[in-house]
This record gives C-alpha cells, structure tokens and sequence, in this order.
C-alpha cells in the first residue's frame, strides 16, 4: 500500500445523514488492518437495523479468503431473510 498514490478523502457525511431504510450486512474480521471494526460500528450508525458480523481468527475478504466459513454462512443468511 506504501507505493499507492495519495488520493484526498472525501468529507464525511453529516452524522444526522441515514442510509435508506433497507437491511444492512457489515463484515469485519478480527484480524482486519485494513478496515477496523470500529469502522463498522461507525457505519451502522447511519443504517436503521445493521446487522453486525465479526468473524473470528479472519482478516481482510471475510467472505470469499477467511477459513471460518461464518462470514460466508453471514451473507447466505442474510439474503435469505
């Protein structure tokens, strides 16, 4: 990531901005450098019933690299709701 070009970062949204009201899956692993999990708790504050999944012992791909298959049995579920 180190020889990545610099990009600015858009400004946050107001914090009084929800997301539509539709489900909501965030995934994080707990071994995520990428996208702390912090992060998807700031997230969930703009959705109107997040469902949380953090899945143990996975990094960053929860769904399709973690060898704990709970973040792929997350996304199943959820889309069968």
């Amino acid at each position: 990531c180190l020889d990545w070009p610099r990009e600015p970062v858009p400004p946050t949204p107001p914090a009084h901005r929800k997301l539509p009201d539709v489900p909501v899956l965030l995934l994080g692993g707990d071994r995520d450098l990428s996208t702390p999990n912090e992060w998807l708790y700031r997230e969930a504050e703009s959705a109107h019933d997040p469902q949380i999944v953090i899945v143990p012992g996975a990094a960053h791909s929860v769904q399709n690299r973690a060898a704990n298959p709970a973040g792929r049995q997350a996304v199943y579920d959820f889309l069968l709701k």
